[in-house]
């Protein structure tokens, strides 16, 4: 990781090469409001958000502190996303609203293979993106390393069969 100089604003990345002394006297591309960070290059330029309406094409604010600007948001309104990923899986992942997802889900409250209560997951076909039930994080990931298919579950249930 290299430690890079930008008046007076030490910056840790590893994306861009040492800045050299003469670009101290070039005036500064872009500035990140909340960190101090200037770029003086185009390839500086890379380390803030690209938006073609805004000047040189980038936003004031560099993708360091965007992220954590991100990242702070997203632990401040958990409720508020955790609310859209279920809308957003629902609709792109199931083909479903979140009131048919959570009405398919109150079907059962325990795995339909081992009967876990823990980590419940919406089993589902995905060719067809059909509901076939509910079960368990473990159960659900073990049915989909198999293939999701009756045949690879019957491969295995002979496989085992051979021991007994």
């Amino acid at each position: 990781m290299l430690v890079l100089k930008f008046r007076r604003v030490i910056i840790l990345n590893p994306i861009v090469k040492q800045c050299t002394s003469e670009n101290d006297n070039i005036e500064s591309l872009r500035t990140c409001y909340k960190c101090g960070l200037e770029a003086h290059t185009e390839d500086e330029l890379k380390l803030f958000i690209k938006k073609d309406t805004y000047p040189n094409g980038c936003e004031a604010i560099c993708k360091s502190c965007r992220n954590e600007n991100n990242r702070t948001h997203r632990k401040e309104n958990k409720e508020y996303y955790a609310k859209k990923d279920k809308h957003y899986q629902c609709k792109y992942k199931y083909g479903i609203t979140s009131k048919e997802y959570d009405k398919r889900m109150s079907t059962s409250d325990c795995c339909e293979i081992c009967g876990s209560k823990e980590s419940l997951c919406y089993d589902h076909c995905h060719i067809t993106k059909d509901f076939r039930g509910v079960l368990c994080r473990t159960c659900n990931l073990g049915l989909g390393q198999l293939g999701d298919t009756l045949e690879s579950i019957q491969k295995v249930v002979t496989y085992l069969s051979r021991g007994l």
